[in-house]
Protein backbone atom coordinates (compact mmCIF):
# COMPACT_ATOMS: atom_id res chain seq x y z
CA UNK A 1 0.00 0.00 0.00
CA UNK A 2 1.52 3.44 -1.02
CA UNK A 3 2.07 5.20 1.91
CA UNK A 4 1.62 2.53 4.35
CA UNK A 5 2.99 0.26 7.13
CA UNK A 6 1.60 -2.13 10.26
CA UNK A 7 3.84 -2.56 12.89
CA UNK A 8 3.64 -5.77 15.18
CA UNK A 9 4.35 -6.43 18.78
CA UNK A 10 5.68 -10.13 19.32
CA UNK A 11 4.26 -11.90 22.24
CA UNK A 12 6.36 -14.61 24.05
CA UNK A 13 5.52 -16.78 21.20
CA UNK A 14 7.19 -15.36 18.83
CA UNK A 15 3.82 -14.67 16.76
CA UNK A 16 3.54 -11.16 15.49
CA UNK A 17 0.44 -9.28 17.26
CA UNK A 18 -0.58 -7.10 14.35
CA UNK A 19 -0.73 -3.23 16.27
CA UNK A 20 -2.28 -1.90 13.43
CA UNK A 21 -1.61 1.67 12.16
CA UNK A 22 -2.65 3.15 9.46
CA UNK A 23 -0.23 6.36 8.14
CA UNK A 24 -0.52 8.49 4.90
CA UNK A 25 2.56 10.66 3.41
CA UNK A 26 2.08 14.05 4.86
CA UNK A 27 2.98 17.35 2.68
CA UNK A 28 6.57 16.60 3.91
CA UNK A 29 7.31 13.17 3.07
CA UNK A 30 6.65 12.45 7.24
CA UNK A 31 4.54 9.71 8.50
CA UNK A 32 1.23 11.35 9.49
CA UNK A 33 -1.49 9.31 12.12
CA UNK A 34 -4.70 9.05 10.24
CA UNK A 35 -7.94 9.45 12.64
CA UNK A 36 -9.54 5.76 12.98
CA UNK A 37 -13.10 5.24 11.85
CA UNK A 38 -15.69 7.57 13.20
CA UNK A 39 -18.49 5.02 12.54
CA UNK A 40 -17.97 1.65 14.83
CA UNK A 41 -19.78 -1.84 14.36
CA UNK A 42 -22.19 -0.78 17.35
CA UNK A 43 -23.19 2.02 15.58
CA UNK A 44 -24.18 0.95 12.39
CA UNK A 45 -25.98 -1.83 13.75
CA UNK A 46 -27.83 1.30 15.46
CA UNK A 47 -28.21 3.01 12.33
CA UNK A 48 -29.43 -0.07 10.70
CA UNK A 49 -32.52 -0.56 13.10
CA UNK A 50 -33.04 2.81 13.45
CA UNK A 51 -33.82 2.45 9.48
CA UNK A 52 -35.90 0.04 9.99
CA UNK A 53 -37.95 1.37 12.58
CA UNK A 54 -38.05 4.56 10.21
CA UNK A 55 -40.37 2.40 7.73
CA UNK A 56 -43.64 1.95 9.91
CA UNK A 57 -43.09 5.24 11.41
CA UNK A 58 -43.34 6.42 7.39
CA UNK A 59 -46.32 4.29 7.03
CA UNK A 60 -48.37 5.19 10.04
CA UNK A 61 -47.67 9.44 8.65
CA UNK A 62 -48.68 8.14 5.20
CA UNK A 63 -52.00 6.42 6.41
CA UNK A 64 -52.79 9.43 8.79
CA UNK A 65 -52.16 12.01 5.94
CA UNK A 66 -54.33 9.40 3.69
CA UNK A 67 -57.14 9.23 6.23
CA UNK A 68 -57.28 13.23 6.56
CA UNK A 69 -56.87 13.78 3.07
CA UNK A 70 -59.74 11.31 2.76
CA UNK A 71 -61.87 12.83 5.70
CA UNK A 72 -61.32 16.53 4.36
CA UNK A 73 -63.12 15.02 0.53
CA UNK A 74 -65.85 13.38 2.04
CA UNK A 75 -66.60 16.04 3.97
CA UNK A 76 -67.01 18.65 1.26
CA UNK A 77 -68.79 16.05 -0.52
CA UNK A 78 -71.39 15.22 2.77
CA UNK A 79 -71.96 18.67 3.18
CA UNK A 80 -72.99 19.62 -0.81
CA UNK A 81 -75.12 16.28 -0.47
CA UNK A 82 -76.87 17.18 2.75
CA UNK A 83 -77.39 20.52 1.13
CA UNK A 84 -79.12 18.78 -1.67
CA UNK A 85 -81.55 16.81 0.65
CA UNK A 86 -82.60 19.83 2.56
CA UNK A 87 -83.61 21.74 -0.01
CA UNK A 88 -85.76 18.89 -1.46
CA UNK A 89 -86.89 18.08 2.04
CA UNK A 90 -88.41 22.18 1.72
CA UNK A 91 -89.81 22.03 -1.66
CA UNK A 92 -91.78 18.31 -1.01
CA UNK A 93 -93.44 20.05 1.93
CA UNK A 94 -94.46 23.31 -0.40
CA UNK A 95 -95.38 20.89 -2.63
CA UNK A 96 -97.50 18.73 -0.58
CA UNK A 97 -99.47 21.88 1.09
CA UNK A 98 -99.84 23.36 -2.31
CA UNK A 99 -101.04 20.04 -3.36
CA UNK A 100 -103.58 20.11 -0.49
CA UNK A 101 -104.93 23.04 -1.10
CA UNK A 102 -105.65 22.19 -4.67
CA UNK A 103 -107.14 19.06 -3.63
CA UNK A 104 -109.36 20.48 -0.84
CA UNK A 105 -110.91 23.67 -2.96
CA UNK A 106 -110.92 20.57 -6.06
CA UNK A 107 -114.25 19.48 -3.33
CA UNK A 108 -115.64 23.09 -3.62
CA UNK A 109 -120.06 22.94 -3.73
CA UNK A 110 -119.61 25.06 -6.79
CA UNK A 111 -117.02 22.65 -8.68
CA UNK A 112 -119.30 20.09 -7.97
CA UNK A 113 -122.46 21.40 -9.80
CA UNK A 114 -120.55 22.77 -12.21
CA UNK A 115 -121.68 26.43 -11.44
CA UNK A 116 -118.34 27.49 -13.38
CA UNK A 117 -119.46 31.36 -12.74
CA UNK A 118 -119.58 31.51 -8.93
CA UNK A 119 -116.76 28.75 -9.06
CA UNK A 120 -114.50 31.26 -10.97
CA UNK A 121 -115.72 33.75 -8.19
CA UNK A 122 -114.67 31.25 -5.30
CA UNK A 123 -111.22 30.56 -6.97
CA UNK A 124 -110.37 34.14 -6.55
CA UNK A 125 -110.95 34.12 -3.25
CA UNK A 126 -108.55 30.61 -3.05
CA UNK A 127 -105.83 33.08 -4.24
CA UNK A 128 -105.82 35.32 -1.83
CA UNK A 129 -105.24 33.01 0.54
CA UNK A 130 -102.74 31.30 -1.35
CA UNK A 131 -99.94 34.15 -2.94
CA UNK A 132 -97.60 31.83 -4.53
CA UNK A 133 -100.73 30.80 -7.14
CA UNK A 134 -100.68 32.84 -10.02
CA UNK A 135 -103.60 31.51 -11.57
CA UNK A 136 -106.88 28.71 -11.02
CA UNK A 137 -108.19 27.22 -14.42
CA UNK A 138 -110.97 24.16 -14.84
CA UNK A 139 -109.91 22.81 -17.92
CA UNK A 140 -112.21 20.55 -19.97
CA UNK A 141 -110.23 17.37 -20.99
CA UNK A 142 -112.14 16.90 -24.32
CA UNK A 143 -111.49 20.33 -25.87
CA UNK A 144 -108.57 21.73 -23.37
CA UNK A 145 -110.42 24.92 -23.37
CA UNK A 146 -110.81 26.60 -19.99
CA UNK A 147 -114.40 27.04 -18.39
CA UNK A 148 -113.04 28.95 -15.93
CA UNK A 149 -109.68 30.81 -15.99
CA UNK A 150 -109.07 33.93 -13.31
CA UNK A 151 -106.77 35.65 -15.61
CA UNK A 152 -109.77 36.34 -17.46
CA UNK A 153 -112.25 39.01 -16.11
CA UNK A 154 -115.68 38.17 -16.77
CA UNK A 155 -116.64 37.68 -20.51
CA UNK A 156 -113.19 38.93 -21.87
CA UNK A 157 -111.91 36.61 -24.44
CA UNK A 158 -110.67 33.05 -23.57
CA UNK A 159 -106.82 32.66 -23.05
CA UNK A 160 -104.52 29.69 -24.09
CA UNK A 161 -104.03 26.85 -21.38
CA UNK A 162 -100.56 26.16 -20.64
CA UNK A 163 -99.63 22.78 -22.21
CA UNK A 164 -97.49 20.83 -19.49
CA UNK A 165 -97.59 17.60 -17.26
CA UNK A 166 -98.10 17.98 -13.53
CA UNK A 167 -95.30 19.12 -11.60
CA UNK A 168 -93.99 20.65 -14.74
CA UNK A 169 -92.44 24.14 -15.05
CA UNK A 170 -93.68 26.11 -17.85
CA UNK A 171 -91.57 29.31 -19.07
CA UNK A 172 -94.05 30.71 -21.79
CA UNK A 173 -97.54 32.11 -21.70
CA UNK A 174 -99.98 33.83 -19.46
CA UNK A 175 -99.26 33.62 -15.81
CA UNK A 176 -96.09 32.07 -16.65
CA UNK A 177 -93.21 30.82 -15.92
CA UNK A 178 -95.01 28.55 -13.33
CA UNK A 179 -95.33 25.07 -11.97
CA UNK A 180 -98.46 23.28 -12.54
CA UNK A 181 -100.36 21.39 -10.75
CA UNK A 182 -102.78 19.25 -11.95
CA UNK A 183 -105.88 17.63 -10.09
CA UNK A 184 -109.48 15.73 -11.19
CA UNK A 185 -112.49 17.30 -10.05
CA UNK A 186 -114.39 14.33 -8.21
CA UNK A 187 -117.71 15.82 -8.84
CA UNK A 188 -117.13 16.61 -12.41
CA UNK A 189 -115.43 13.76 -14.43
CA UNK A 190 -113.65 14.99 -17.31
CA UNK A 191 -112.65 18.54 -15.71
CA UNK A 192 -109.21 19.40 -13.79
CA UNK A 193 -108.47 21.65 -11.72
CA UNK A 194 -105.09 23.65 -13.09
CA UNK A 195 -103.34 25.71 -10.34
CA UNK A 196 -100.35 27.49 -11.68
CA UNK A 197 -97.43 28.03 -9.20
CA UNK A 198 -95.19 31.25 -8.90
CA UNK A 199 -91.86 29.45 -9.23
CA UNK A 200 -89.90 32.36 -7.06
CA UNK A 201 -91.39 30.62 -4.09
CA UNK A 202 -88.79 27.78 -4.19
CA UNK A 203 -86.47 30.13 -5.49
CA UNK A 204 -86.44 31.95 -2.08
CA UNK A 205 -86.15 28.34 -0.21
CA UNK A 206 -82.81 27.49 -2.44
CA UNK A 207 -81.61 30.94 -2.04
CA UNK A 208 -81.66 29.94 2.00
CA UNK A 209 -78.59 26.91 1.61
CA UNK A 210 -76.47 28.62 -0.91
CA UNK A 211 -72.91 29.59 0.21
CA UNK A 212 -70.16 31.31 -1.47
CA UNK A 213 -68.86 29.19 -4.10
CA UNK A 214 -71.58 27.00 -4.18
CA UNK A 215 -74.26 26.63 -7.43
CA UNK A 216 -77.25 25.46 -6.58
CA UNK A 217 -80.00 24.63 -8.88
CA UNK A 218 -83.68 22.84 -8.41
CA UNK A 219 -85.19 21.13 -11.31
CA UNK A 220 -88.27 19.65 -12.35
CA UNK A 221 -88.50 15.59 -13.37
CA UNK A 222 -87.72 16.90 -17.54
CA UNK A 223 -84.32 18.62 -16.20
CA UNK A 224 -86.15 22.35 -16.72
CA UNK A 225 -84.59 24.29 -13.88
CA UNK A 226 -87.32 25.12 -11.43
CA UNK A 227 -84.89 27.37 -9.28
CA UNK A 228 -81.50 28.63 -9.69
CA UNK A 229 -78.63 30.86 -7.35
CA UNK A 230 -77.50 32.14 -10.32
CA UNK A 231 -79.42 34.04 -13.71
CA UNK A 232 -82.22 32.78 -12.28
CA UNK A 233 -84.58 35.05 -14.74
CA UNK A 234 -82.98 33.87 -17.82
CA UNK A 235 -82.67 30.23 -16.98
CA UNK A 236 -86.05 29.14 -15.19
CA UNK A 237 -88.05 27.02 -17.27
CA UNK A 238 -84.90 26.29 -19.33
CA UNK A 239 -82.93 22.75 -20.04
CA UNK A 240 -80.20 22.63 -17.47
CA UNK A 241 -76.40 21.62 -18.79
CA UNK A 242 -76.51 18.42 -19.65
CA UNK A 243 -74.47 17.16 -16.65
CA UNK A 244 -78.07 17.87 -14.62
CA UNK A 245 -79.74 15.97 -17.51
CA UNK A 246 -77.89 12.71 -17.30
CA UNK A 247 -77.89 12.93 -13.44
CA UNK A 248 -81.97 13.43 -13.31
CA UNK A 249 -82.32 10.85 -15.79
CA UNK A 250 -80.30 8.71 -13.96
CA UNK A 251 -82.28 9.32 -10.40
CA UNK A 252 -81.43 8.88 -6.69
CA UNK A 253 -78.89 10.61 -5.37
CA UNK A 254 -74.74 10.89 -5.94
CA UNK A 255 -72.21 12.87 -7.16
CA UNK A 256 -70.85 13.55 -10.94
CA UNK A 257 -68.39 15.44 -12.27
CA UNK A 258 -69.76 18.86 -14.14
CA UNK A 259 -69.57 22.37 -15.27
CA UNK A 260 -72.10 25.10 -15.17
CA UNK A 261 -73.21 27.31 -17.88
CA UNK A 262 -70.42 30.05 -16.45
CA UNK A 263 -68.10 27.72 -16.94
CA UNK A 264 -67.51 26.53 -13.44
CA UNK A 265 -65.72 22.98 -13.01
CA UNK A 266 -67.27 21.71 -10.31
CA UNK A 267 -68.23 18.04 -8.70
CA UNK A 268 -72.04 18.40 -8.35
CA UNK A 269 -74.41 16.18 -5.51
CA UNK A 270 -77.49 15.78 -6.40
CA UNK A 271 -80.91 14.36 -4.39
CA UNK A 272 -84.31 13.57 -6.14
CA UNK A 273 -87.51 13.66 -4.43
CA UNK A 274 -89.93 10.17 -4.51
CA UNK A 275 -92.59 12.30 -4.53
CA UNK A 276 -92.10 14.66 -7.33
CA UNK A 277 -89.03 13.57 -9.06
CA UNK A 278 -87.47 16.76 -8.80
CA UNK A 279 -84.46 16.67 -7.89
CA UNK A 280 -81.80 19.31 -6.32
CA UNK A 281 -77.70 20.03 -7.04
CA UNK A 282 -75.14 21.46 -5.41
CA UNK A 283 -72.24 22.15 -7.41
CA UNK A 284 -68.99 22.57 -5.72
CA UNK A 285 -65.65 23.86 -7.36
CA UNK A 286 -63.71 20.94 -7.94
CA UNK A 287 -60.74 22.62 -6.48
CA UNK A 288 -61.89 21.79 -2.74
CA UNK A 289 -62.52 18.38 -3.75
CA UNK A 290 -59.34 17.70 -6.60
CA UNK A 291 -57.18 19.28 -4.03
CA UNK A 292 -57.34 16.81 -1.67
CA UNK A 293 -57.54 13.99 -4.43
CA UNK A 294 -54.49 15.43 -5.40
CA UNK A 295 -52.88 15.39 -2.46
CA UNK A 296 -54.30 12.52 -1.76
CA UNK A 297 -52.20 10.55 -4.95
CA UNK A 298 -48.90 12.87 -3.68
CA UNK A 299 -49.29 11.02 -0.04
CA UNK A 300 -49.91 7.35 -1.29
CA UNK A 301 -47.36 7.75 -4.03
CA UNK A 302 -44.69 9.52 -2.05
CA UNK A 303 -45.40 7.38 1.15
CA UNK A 304 -44.87 4.73 -1.23
CA UNK A 305 -41.54 5.94 -2.50
CA UNK A 306 -40.19 7.04 0.88
CA UNK A 307 -40.89 3.76 2.10
CA UNK A 308 -39.00 2.03 -0.62
CA UNK A 309 -36.18 4.98 -0.69
CA UNK A 310 -36.23 4.26 3.12
CA UNK A 311 -35.57 0.18 2.54
CA UNK A 312 -33.83 0.83 -0.18
CA UNK A 313 -31.52 3.23 2.07
CA UNK A 314 -30.98 0.56 4.76
CA UNK A 315 -30.19 -2.52 2.52
CA UNK A 316 -27.93 -0.25 0.54
CA UNK A 317 -25.92 1.17 3.71
CA UNK A 318 -25.87 -2.80 4.66
CA UNK A 319 -24.26 -3.87 1.25
CA UNK A 320 -21.79 -1.11 1.56
CA UNK A 321 -20.94 -1.10 5.07
CA UNK A 322 -19.98 -5.12 4.32
CA UNK A 323 -18.16 -4.41 1.02
CA UNK A 324 -16.13 -1.44 2.92
CA UNK A 325 -15.39 -4.14 5.82
CA UNK A 326 -14.35 -6.88 3.16
CA UNK A 327 -12.33 -4.31 1.52
CA UNK A 328 -10.66 -3.15 5.16
CA UNK A 329 -9.83 -6.91 5.92
CA UNK A 330 -8.24 -6.93 2.38
CA UNK A 331 -6.14 -4.27 2.92
CA UNK A 332 -5.48 -5.29 6.72
CA UNK A 333 -3.96 -8.45 4.99
CA UNK A 334 -2.05 -6.83 2.56
CA UNK A 335 -0.60 -4.96 4.55
CA UNK A 336 0.24 -8.02 7.15
CA UNK A 337 1.68 -9.74 4.09
CA UNK A 338 3.91 -6.20 2.94
CA UNK A 339 5.00 -6.07 6.07
CA UNK A 340 5.99 -9.15 6.59
CA UNK A 341 8.03 -9.96 3.32
CA UNK A 342 9.26 -6.38 4.03
CA UNK A 343 10.72 -7.28 7.22
CA UNK A 344 12.17 -10.41 5.09
CA UNK A 345 13.51 -8.80 2.76
CA UNK A 346 15.44 -6.77 5.30
CA UNK A 347 17.16 -8.99 6.57
CA UNK A 348 18.00 -10.45 3.93
CA UNK A 349 19.12 -7.68 2.58
CA UNK A 350 20.95 -6.81 5.26
CA UNK A 351 23.11 -10.14 5.43
CA UNK A 352 23.75 -10.01 1.54
CA UNK A 353 25.35 -6.29 2.42
CA UNK A 354 27.28 -8.23 4.38
CA UNK A 355 28.81 -10.27 2.28
CA UNK A 356 29.09 -7.81 -0.64
CA UNK A 357 31.36 -5.74 1.84
CA UNK A 358 33.80 -8.94 2.17
CA UNK A 359 33.47 -9.71 -2.02
CA UNK A 360 34.13 -6.15 -2.57
CA UNK A 361 37.05 -5.65 -0.25
CA UNK A 362 39.05 -8.62 -1.92
CA UNK A 363 38.15 -7.51 -5.41
CA UNK A 364 39.82 -3.72 -4.23
CA UNK A 365 42.78 -6.01 -3.17
CA UNK A 366 43.12 -8.29 -6.17
CA UNK A 367 43.06 -5.18 -8.38
CA UNK A 368 45.69 -3.00 -6.17
CA UNK A 369 47.96 -6.25 -6.00
CA UNK A 370 50.65 -6.76 -8.88
CA UNK A 371 48.87 -9.30 -11.00
CA UNK A 372 47.97 -9.27 -15.19
CA UNK A 373 46.40 -6.75 -16.54
CA UNK A 374 43.77 -9.05 -17.58
CA UNK A 375 42.97 -10.25 -13.93
CA UNK A 376 42.82 -6.36 -13.09
CA UNK A 377 40.31 -5.54 -15.92
CA UNK A 378 38.10 -8.62 -14.79
CA UNK A 379 38.35 -7.39 -11.26
CA UNK A 380 36.98 -4.24 -12.06
CA UNK A 381 34.42 -5.30 -14.07
CA UNK A 382 33.66 -7.63 -10.70
CA UNK A 383 34.04 -4.63 -8.50
CA UNK A 384 31.65 -2.54 -10.81
CA UNK A 385 28.79 -5.30 -10.59
CA UNK A 386 29.09 -5.90 -6.75
CA UNK A 387 29.22 -2.11 -5.93
CA UNK A 388 25.95 -1.96 -7.94
CA UNK A 389 24.62 -5.03 -6.00
CA UNK A 390 25.67 -2.54 -2.96
CA UNK A 391 23.21 -0.05 -3.93
CA UNK A 392 20.24 -2.06 -4.70
CA UNK A 393 21.03 -4.12 -1.10
CA UNK A 394 21.25 -0.48 0.56
CA UNK A 395 18.09 0.48 -1.54
CA UNK A 396 15.89 -2.49 0.02
CA UNK A 397 16.98 -1.19 3.48
CA UNK A 398 16.07 2.19 3.16
CA UNK A 399 12.45 0.81 2.87
CA UNK A 400 12.64 -0.86 5.86
CA UNK A 401 14.25 1.97 8.23
CA UNK A 402 12.08 4.51 10.05
CA UNK A 403 13.72 7.19 8.51
CA UNK A 404 13.51 6.11 4.91
CA UNK A 405 16.37 6.55 2.36
CA UNK A 406 18.49 9.16 2.43
CA UNK A 407 17.75 12.07 0.22
CA UNK A 408 19.91 14.62 -1.85
CA UNK A 409 19.73 17.54 -4.61
CA UNK A 410 19.65 15.30 -7.89
CA UNK A 411 20.48 16.94 -11.13
CA UNK A 412 17.22 16.02 -13.39
CA UNK A 413 19.16 16.75 -16.30
CA UNK A 414 22.52 14.71 -15.32
CA UNK A 415 20.54 11.81 -14.07
CA UNK A 416 18.47 11.05 -17.18
CA UNK A 417 21.56 11.48 -19.41
CA UNK A 418 23.49 9.38 -17.05
CA UNK A 419 20.80 6.62 -17.37
CA UNK A 420 20.01 6.80 -20.41
CA UNK A 421 22.14 4.00 -22.07
CA UNK A 422 21.05 1.75 -19.30
CA UNK A 423 17.20 1.89 -19.90
CA UNK A 424 18.07 1.47 -24.47
CA UNK A 425 19.52 -1.50 -23.09
CA UNK A 426 16.27 -2.25 -21.01
CA UNK A 427 14.06 -1.41 -23.50
CA UNK A 428 15.76 -3.23 -26.68
CA UNK A 429 15.74 -2.43 -30.32
CA UNK A 430 12.28 -2.55 -30.73
CA UNK A 431 11.18 0.42 -28.62
CA UNK A 432 12.32 3.89 -29.99
CA UNK A 433 13.54 5.50 -26.79
CA UNK A 434 13.45 9.43 -26.14
CA UNK A 435 14.71 11.65 -23.64
CA UNK A 436 14.71 15.34 -23.44
CA UNK A 437 14.82 17.48 -19.74
CA UNK A 438 13.57 20.92 -20.19
CA UNK A 439 16.28 23.63 -19.43
CA UNK A 440 14.17 24.53 -16.24
CA UNK A 441 13.74 21.03 -14.91
CA UNK A 442 16.33 22.19 -12.50
CA UNK A 443 17.44 19.93 -9.51
CA UNK A 444 15.31 17.39 -7.51
CA UNK A 445 14.53 16.24 -3.66
CA UNK A 446 14.99 12.90 -4.23
CA UNK A 447 17.38 9.36 -3.44
CA UNK A 448 19.31 9.40 -6.57
CA UNK A 449 19.80 5.47 -6.56
CA UNK A 450 15.90 4.99 -6.28
CA UNK A 451 15.23 7.28 -8.66
CA UNK A 452 17.16 5.59 -11.09
CA UNK A 453 15.14 2.19 -10.48
CA UNK A 454 12.06 3.89 -10.35
CA UNK A 455 12.42 5.23 -14.08
CA UNK A 456 14.16 1.86 -14.71
CA UNK A 457 11.21 -0.17 -13.64
CA UNK A 458 8.47 2.13 -15.33
CA UNK A 459 10.77 1.47 -18.90
CA UNK A 460 10.66 -2.14 -18.25
CA UNK A 461 7.10 -1.98 -17.50
CA UNK A 462 6.38 0.18 -20.77
CA UNK A 463 8.91 -2.18 -23.36
CA UNK A 464 6.13 -5.21 -21.92
CA UNK A 465 3.05 -3.51 -22.40
CA UNK A 466 4.26 -2.53 -25.71
CA UNK A 467 5.63 -6.34 -26.33
CA UNK A 468 8.89 -4.98 -27.58
CA UNK A 469 7.52 -2.01 -30.61
CA UNK A 470 6.99 0.68 -29.97
CA UNK A 471 7.93 4.37 -28.17
CA UNK A 472 8.71 5.62 -25.17
CA UNK A 473 9.06 9.03 -23.94
CA UNK A 474 11.07 10.09 -20.74
CA UNK A 475 11.19 14.04 -20.28
CA UNK A 476 11.27 16.06 -17.47
CA UNK A 477 9.98 19.95 -16.67
CA UNK A 478 9.42 22.66 -14.03
CA UNK A 479 5.92 22.52 -12.43
CA UNK A 480 5.63 25.62 -9.50
CA UNK A 481 7.32 24.15 -6.46
CA UNK A 482 7.89 20.68 -8.12
CA UNK A 483 9.70 18.62 -10.99
CA UNK A 484 7.89 16.05 -13.18
CA UNK A 485 9.36 13.14 -14.60
CA UNK A 486 6.79 11.87 -17.02
CA UNK A 487 7.48 8.23 -18.93
CA UNK A 488 4.96 7.85 -21.99
CA UNK A 489 4.77 4.85 -24.01
CA UNK A 490 2.06 3.70 -26.94
CA UNK A 491 1.13 0.53 -25.07
CA UNK A 492 -2.56 -0.42 -24.63
CA UNK A 493 -2.94 1.89 -21.62
CA UNK A 494 -4.35 0.69 -18.52
CA UNK A 495 -8.19 0.30 -17.73
CA UNK A 496 -9.66 2.33 -15.16
CA UNK A 497 -10.58 -0.53 -13.17
CA UNK A 498 -7.12 -1.00 -12.21
CA UNK A 499 -5.73 2.00 -11.24
CA UNK A 500 -6.93 2.07 -7.78
CA UNK A 501 -4.82 -1.41 -6.88
CA UNK A 502 -1.61 -0.18 -9.34
CA UNK A 503 1.27 0.62 -6.82
CA UNK A 504 0.36 -1.86 -4.73
CA UNK A 505 2.91 -4.38 -3.86
CA UNK A 506 2.79 -7.76 -4.94
CA UNK A 507 -0.41 -6.43 -7.60
CA UNK A 508 0.49 -7.59 -10.97
CA UNK A 509 -1.07 -8.28 -14.13
CA UNK A 510 1.32 -10.28 -15.59
CA UNK A 511 1.36 -14.15 -15.95
CA UNK A 512 2.92 -16.06 -12.96
CA UNK A 513 6.87 -16.29 -13.56
CA UNK A 514 6.82 -12.75 -15.16
CA UNK A 515 6.22 -10.01 -13.04
CA UNK A 516 6.81 -9.86 -8.83
CA UNK A 517 4.46 -7.13 -8.51
CA UNK A 518 6.76 -5.00 -6.75
CA UNK A 519 8.35 -2.68 -9.59
CA UNK A 520 5.58 0.01 -9.56
CA UNK A 521 5.12 -0.37 -5.71
CA UNK A 522 8.82 0.51 -5.31
CA UNK A 523 8.05 3.94 -7.54
CA UNK A 524 5.40 4.88 -5.72
CA UNK A 525 7.32 4.29 -2.30
CA UNK A 526 10.52 6.47 -3.95
CA UNK A 527 8.02 9.49 -4.98
CA UNK A 528 6.83 8.86 -1.54
CA UNK A 529 9.99 8.60 0.40
CA UNK A 530 11.39 11.70 -1.11
CA UNK A 531 8.09 14.16 -0.06
CA UNK A 532 6.65 13.77 -3.85
CA UNK A 533 3.97 11.62 -5.48
CA UNK A 534 3.26 9.32 -8.73
CA UNK A 535 0.34 9.53 -10.50
CA UNK A 536 -0.62 7.59 -14.32
CA UNK A 537 -2.91 9.22 -16.67
CA UNK A 538 -3.38 7.87 -20.68
CA UNK A 539 -1.32 9.18 -23.23
CA UNK A 540 -1.97 10.90 -26.18
CA UNK A 541 -2.60 7.91 -27.90
CA UNK A 542 -3.38 4.69 -26.59
CA UNK A 543 -0.95 4.14 -23.84
CA UNK A 544 -0.09 5.12 -20.68
CA UNK A 545 1.65 7.98 -18.94
CA UNK A 546 3.66 8.06 -15.48
CA UNK A 547 3.93 11.33 -13.49
CA UNK A 548 6.55 11.40 -11.14
CA UNK A 549 6.62 14.62 -9.37
CA UNK A 550 9.14 15.54 -6.64
CA UNK A 551 9.67 18.60 -4.65
CA UNK A 552 12.40 21.19 -5.97
CA UNK A 553 15.63 21.39 -4.02
CA UNK A 554 15.68 25.30 -5.91
CA UNK A 555 11.87 25.82 -4.20
CA UNK A 556 12.68 24.06 -0.85
CA UNK A 557 16.19 26.82 -0.27
CA UNK A 558 13.65 29.44 -1.31
CA UNK A 559 11.39 28.70 1.67
CA UNK A 560 13.72 28.14 4.11
CA UNK A 561 15.40 31.69 3.33
CA UNK A 562 11.96 32.93 3.51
Amino acid sequence: MEGGRITGLIDGTGETKPDIKLYRESERGRPARMRPLAVGSGQRLLIIIGGLLLLPAILLLAWALILGLMRAQATVEARALDKAKSLITAVDNQLAVERGALRTFSTADTLMRRDWRAAARRSRSVMSVNPGWRAVLVVDERTGRAVVDTRVADGGAPRPVPTGTDLELVRTGDGCPCVILHQPLPGAPGFDLVALIDPRDYQSMLMREVDEGVVIALVDRRGNFVARSLDFDKRVGTPATIYVRNAVAKGGTGVYRGRTYEGLENYSAYFTSVSSDWSAHVAVSNKLIDTPRFWLFIVLVGGALATLLAGGGVITYGLIDMAARRRTEEQMLRLQKGEAIGRFSSGVAHDFNNLLTVVIGNLERIRSADVAADVKRRAGMALEAAQRGARLSNQLLSFAREGGADKEAVDVAALLNDVSELLRQSVGDGVTLTIAAAADAGTAVANRDQLELALLNLAINARDAMAGQGALDVSARRAGGMVEIAVTDTGAGIPAALRERLFEPFFTTKPAGQGTGLGLAQVAGAAAQAGGSVRVEDGEGTGARFIISLPSASSLQDHAGA
